[in-house]
This record gives structure tokens, sequence and C-alpha cells, in this order.
């Protein structure tokens, strides 16, 4: 699930209010320590909180009822739940999630909350299993009371229904189908879109010159949707996907693969596989004389996979639905300066479950401020619904409408390609000039959403 290069060690600085079952809360405190990177990536706070990130100079001020009765808020403090697997199988690719929370709520917090109120984070870990992520929500609803819930965690089955049931809002990462199912649950990337189809990655391969396709994917499941939503959107810029082959990882064999695709005269390779099965292939197409123009891949972000692949990978292209790091662009630097911040036992921050996590608590900050100086459950959920140009402070391609992307495909994204010399990646741009791929949405079964299998 992406890069996990870096742990959590002691923490070195005053944190907000933060507790596991069992434990005391701790006084939330602004923190003023200067990170440790600070001074090099040269952000300041005033930077991130212009880039849209937390409230505004001055938010203290706004004018809030004094006898607010909403869970979790109180004349200065809101408390919000964060729900992950601190232990488990699922430790090792979470360990950087509370980090980016911590960082995000953080910032909030010493740029003056949210309406003035610090913003107290408990926490709970779900051990990745349904039965202790219903357990832990119920707990920090019914018995510490707070207002709503961020959860990253692929077990949010287990909470699902009872957070719909009782009106509690929540923002994570969308690991299950069902967060399509329920209008409390909000993402800023939807994992599972069936039927979804936007043009984007027909029109990067186009402007990088492709013209025919082979897709290299696994039977069924997920792999095989994916490859429908590319092949759909290849077609609708004229790419025709000639061929389809099937690979399963640590079975089917590199050779064959590359000559089915060298017989189709594809020049644009297609990859919803384990990227491993993808890296294998494209060396053996480049050994058989084969130099496709686009090599896509929805994985392989990570420079230590870039290493150990090595050149087999040279000009493989990974889409993100987040600004990549090597964009060097004021959001990435906030970002940066924030986890320095109020999060450095994350030596390394540039990790996509970190950044994932961060920009899933900003949405929550940001569903905070559209709720108004007092805040309701059912305002968070109702007004930051009709939010429609969320970008988590340009950390997000393009701006998402939130009042209808539930269950549906970004239509922005950035690229970045494996540079050839296997050391690392490039921002690719538009032809334009900007970083910031956006299509358009297709309707399924015309015309323009299809492609055929040759």
């Amino acid at each position: 699930m992406g890069k996990a290069r870096g742990g959590r060690g002691p923490r070195r600085r005053s944190e907000p209010v933060r507790s596991q079952a069992g434990g005391d809360s701790v006084p939330a405190l602004p923190a003023t320590r200067p990170g440790r990177r600070a001074v090099v990536l040269g952000a300041s706070l005033a930077a991130v909180v212009a880039a849209g990130c937390a409230a505004g100079p001055g938010s203290a001020t706004h004018a809030r009822a004094a006898d607010c009765t909403t869970p979790g808020v109180s004349g200065d403090t809101i408390k919000v739940g964060l729900i992950y697997p601190d232990t488990g199988s699922l430790t090792e690719a979470f360990k950087s999630a509370r980090s980016a929370v911590e960082g995000r709520i953080g910032l909030a917090n010493a740029n003056g909350g949210v309406d003035g109120r610090q913003i107290q984070l408990e926490w709970r870990d779900d051990a990745g299993t349904s039965s202790v992520n219903a357990s832990a929500a119920e707990d920090l609803v019914e018995n510490q009371g707070v207002l709503g819930l961020i959860e990253l965690s692929t077990a949010v089955s287990g909470s699902a229904g009872y957070l719909d049931q009782h009106g509690i809002p929540v923002t994570g990462l969308t690991a299950e189908s069902l967060w399509n199912d329920h209008a409390n649950m909000f993402s800023f990337s939807y994992l599972f879109v069936s039927g979804s189809l936007v043009s984007t990655f027909g029109e990067y391969a186009k402007a990088q010159g492709g013209t025919k396709a082979a897709v290299l994917q696994d039977g069924a499941g997920a792999s095989a949707g994916i490859a429908d939503q590319l092949v759909a959107s290849l077609a609708s810029q004229g790419i025709t996907t000639v061929k389809r082959v099937g690979y399963t990882t640590g079975q089917s064999s590199a050779a064959r693969a590359a000559d089915e695709i060298l017989a189709s005269k594809a020049d644009v390779i297609v990859g919803t596989v384990a990227m491993s099965s993808i890296a294998e292939t494209l060396a053996a197409v480049r050994a058989r004389g084969g130099n496709p123009k686009v090599v896509l891949s929805p994985t392989g972000y990570d420079p230590q996979l870039v290493r150990q692949q090595g050149p087999s990978i040279a000009g493989l292209t990974i889409w993100l639905n987040y600004t990549p790091f090597e964009a060097k662009s004021p959001a990435i630097a906030n970002y940066e300066s924030a986890m320095a911040q109020f999060a450095p036992e994350l030596a390394e921050p540039d990790q996509e479950v970190a950044v994932a996590s961060y920009i899933s608590t900003d949405l929550f900050v940001r569903g905070l401020e559209a709720a108004g100086p007092c805040p309701t459950r059912a305002a968070f959920i109702k007004n930051l619904r009709a939010v429609r140009d969320y970008d988590a402070g340009g950390l997000v391609p393009g701006a998402i409408d939130l009042s209808d992307n539930r269950g549906r495909a970004n239509t922005c994204y950035a690229f970045v390609r494996v540079n050839a010399a296997a050391t690392g990646f490039d921002v690719i741009k538009k032809p334009d000039g900007s970083a910031q791929w956006c299509g358009q949405r297709l309707v399924p079964g015309t015309a323009s959403a299809s492609g055929g299998a040759g």
C-alpha cells in the first residue's frame, strides 16, 4: 500500500490530546519547537495557512454559541476520533498514518484551531479486524463522545453501518467498497468505482504518442475492473486495445506475455497486476527489441522499488491522486514543513500512506470549518457534502466536487515516470506546462467509453 520507510520514534514535541484505550489524555498545547527540516524547506506556518489547510488568522474571534451541546464540542475544544491498525498484519503498511494525522491536527491547533477550538485526538487500534473496528468506533462515540471519526483501515466494515445509523461524520481511505454506500463517509479518492469512467488516462497516453494498447491483467477481481476502466479511457481518445494478456504473479511466464504484446504491435502497455509482474514483462519486451511509448501502472511510486528493479522499469509511468513530491510545489513544501514541525518522529514523510492520511485529516478539518461556529454532526455532513472545490490546499490535483464524488473516479491526476537511469521519478507535464492532467467523465456504454480486445 505504498511506501513505509519511516516509523514512529520517541515524540519530541507537545501534542494534541491523544490517547489509546485505557490511556490518559494529554492536554493540548501549541507546538512551537521548530522541526528539523523546517529551515531547509523554508515554508512557514503562515504559508500553510495561505494554502487553505488551516483556519485563517482571527478565526478564534468568530462568534460562537457558548452553550453548544454537540457531542465532542465544548467552548474551547473539539474531540475527534481516529481508528487505524497500530498492531496486526497491517502495522507496517499503516505505521505512518497516525503521525500524518497528528501533523495536520498539530498545524490546525497551532493556528488557532477551528473557530478558536483546539482539536483533541482520541485514537484506537483496530488491528485491521472488523470486530475490533466496531468496538473501537462504539467506544469513541459512546464513551469518549467524539464529534466524528477519521478511519484509516481496511476493516471499516465493522463500524460503517453503526456510524451511518447514528449520523457520525467519517473521513478516510477507501480501502473497501462500502465507502460508496454511506452519505456520512467522505474521501478525496475512491478505489472502487465500477462504471465510473474518465478520459484522463487516455489523454495522457495519446499525448505520449500512443495508438494501440495491450493490457496486462489478472483474470478477475480488482485487476480486471481497473483494466476495464483504462480500456474505456484509452478508447475515448482513439487508442484501441488490441490485446488483453492474462497474468498471474508467480505463475505466468513473462516471456510468453512479452511475445503476445509484441505480436499485437501495441505501443502502449497498461499493467494492472503486481509491480514485479509489470517489471519482468517490460524487461522481456525490451530484451526482444520492443520499445513501448507508454507503460502505465497504478503502483510503483516508491524509490525503493526503483532501486530494486533498476533499468527494467525505466520509462514506467504511475498515476497519482495527489501532488507528487518531486513537483516541489508550495503544497508539498507546506506538507513537509507541517510534518517536520508537528510529527518529527516520522523521518521520511514522503510516503503514500502518510500523505493520504494527512489529506484525509485535512478533509475532516474542512468539514469542521464548514459546520459553522457551533458545529453539529448533521451540519458537518450536510455542509461538507456541498463543498465543490476541495483540493487540500493544492495537495490534490484539480478540485474535487464533494457533492458528487462518492463512488466515482477522480477526473484529475498527476503522472510520474521512472527516469532513463532508473534513479528516480520525473513529473510529466501536459503540453501546456501544467502538471495536473484533468479529463472528462465518460458515459458507460457509449462509443467514447468502450474499447475492444484483439
